[in-house]
């Protein structure tokens, strides 16, 4: 039972800032024997210590949403295996550490681990969050300190343990994983400013991540979701609710790639909701839009407890009727407008539906919805048209399109050349340092020996000898296209100043 003795609040708060600062002395003994490992070791004790976890999937996974209750078990379960397998075999080919030549540059690079690496948590996927950073940080020789997301703390600290326990097992040394087990905002502020803390990777809300941001250590951080998603007048629209529903009730819509506003071209929007119903949606009327609407945004703020939350259990607390099977309640919204609250990111089976004439219209609205928030993360386009897939893209500033996918989960690489992640850098419109899906490599910093090379490197790069990788990645468009992308961002540049 919690006490409301000022003395004893205080006391808390002092453990808690005293925790911080033991965990990160620890961490610094446990990164010292991290960095004597050679890269492969690392990645054969990550391997183990994944493995170690995999059958825990399913125990995880009923212990997060019963303590936290966002989600759905079943999606936390292949969240919490996917972060097991995937992660740990996802960059076999790739150097995370050790040394490298490039003969062309005459360099010789030397990986360097960051040391201590503090990691947030977020409250919607907190074990397979951790799973996933713990395992990047074991593959990169770098020590890692969590501070979980309070309303997750039993499970985040139970499966720290077993992930410690398994990291020791294979060999690793004691502390080469740690928890802050009174995650108050003092402490973990303490934990990100502490000279002992090398990198800070921020999954959470807004303004932890900027908080990390402000500590003065380095910070790899994410910003929120709120996906636009457009059916053009092209599209296979069956395949297109499919895909829509399907990512609306993953995990109860609490991912933050999910789509949050659905844009519909007008020829065909009375079709694609007859498909988004027969898919297990509820399109919902006007007088129903009201009653969700004002459940979920009470006087305009957000209402928490619709994180994660069964779309027939928030339907019911709002006065909709619905079965009891529903997957997504589909709002349509008449008129959307600066500051409509349905436009704003929902994290649950809730779906804005706008009917636009066009896809210039679309633009409009999902600028709407990076007013409030979702800039650099994803959308999605649902069109048979290569090229028009191409200009949304362009349009708008997302740095993840999904074309005839799920945004859930092609943006992190499920059927996309995107890489694999849990972590979704939001890139400079997203107020982020990174705009690419968040990997181990961004834990290594690679020291450069370099040796004379005449002409430098100017002379290699005028040569051909040293191209760089994305060298003609434009060559597949066509001039036109190319012109045209070009356009459009200097007008949505325009746009932002």
């Amino acid at each position: 039972m919690s006490s409301n003795n000022p003395i004893d609040l205080a006391d808390h708060d002092l453990a808690a800032l005293q925790e911080a600062r033991d965990l990160l002395g620890r961490a610094r003994q446990a990164a010292a024997t991290l960095a004597l490992w050679t890269p492969e070791q690392a990645k054969r004790v990550a391997k183990e210590v994944a493995a170690a976890l995999l059958p825990r999937a399913e125990f995880y996974a009923e212990w997060a949403v019963r303590e936290s209750r966002i989600g759905k078990v079943a999606d936390k379960i292949a969240k919490n295996q996917i972060a097991c397998n995937l992660t740990s075999s996802a960059w076999d080919k790739v150097a995370l550490g050790g040394v490298r030549r490039n003969d062309a540059l005459r360099i010789v690079e030397i990986g360097r681990p960051a040391g201590v690496v503090v990691g947030l948590s977020n409250s919607t996927s907190p074990v397979a969050t951790i799973i996933f950073k713990s395992i990047m940080c074991l593959m990169t020789r770098n020590a890692l300190v969590i501070s979980p997301h309070p309303v997750a703390l039993g499970c985040c600290t139970a499966v720290t343990n077993e992930l410690q326990a398994a990291i020791e097992k294979a060999g690793g040394p004691a502390h080469a994983l740690q928890i802050l087990t009174r995650p108050t905002v003092e402490a973990t502020g303490a934990l990100m400013r502490d000279a002992r803390a090398d990198v800070i990777l921020a999954t959470g809300g807004t303004p932890m991540v900027r908080a990390a941001y402000g500590s003065g250590n380095p910070a790899i951080g994410v910003g929120s979701g709120n996906v636009p998603v457009y059916v053009d007048a092209s599209a296979d629209l069956e395949a297109a609710a499919k895909t829509v529903v399907v990512d609306k009730n993953f995990d109860h819509g609490s991912p933050c790639s999910a789509p949050s506003v659905l844009m519909l071209h007008a020829g065909i929007a009375p079709q694609m909701q007859d498909a988004l119903a027969r898919q297990g949606a509820h399109v919902c009327t006007e007088e129903e839009t009201q009653k969700i609407q004002h459940h979920a945004f009470p006087g305009g703020k957000f209402n928490g407890k619709v994180v994660g939350r069964p779309a027939f259990e928030i339907a019911q607390a709002a006065g909709v009727q619905v079965p009891r099977d529903c997957q997504a309640l589909v709002c349509p919204i008449a008129n959307p407008q600066a500051g409509h609250v349905l436009l704003k990111e929902k994290l649950s089976p809730i779906l804005g539906c706008v009917v636009v004439s066009g896809m210039d219209q679309a633009i409009d609205v999902a600028r709407l919805m990076l007013q409030h928030s979702g800039a650099g993360h994803t959308s999605g386009i649902h069109s048979a048209s290569a090229e028009r897939a191409v200009v949304w893209g362009a349009a708008l500033d997302y740095y993840r399109v999904v074309v005839n996918g799920s945004t859930v989960h092609d943006s992190t690489g499920a059927n996309t050349g995107l890489p694999y992640t849990f972590t979704i850098g939001t890139g400079y419109a997203g107020k982020s340092s990174v705009d690419c899906n968040v990997g181990p490599e961004l834990l290594v910093n690679w020291k450069r020996v370099a040796f004379p090379l005449p002409g430098g490197w100017a002379g290699a790069m005028a040569s051909g000898a040293a191209l760089p990788a994305s060298s003609g990645s434009l060559s597949t468009l066509t001039p036109e296209l190319q012109a045209t992308v070009l356009r459009i961002v200097q007008e949505e540049l325009e746009h932002l100043r």
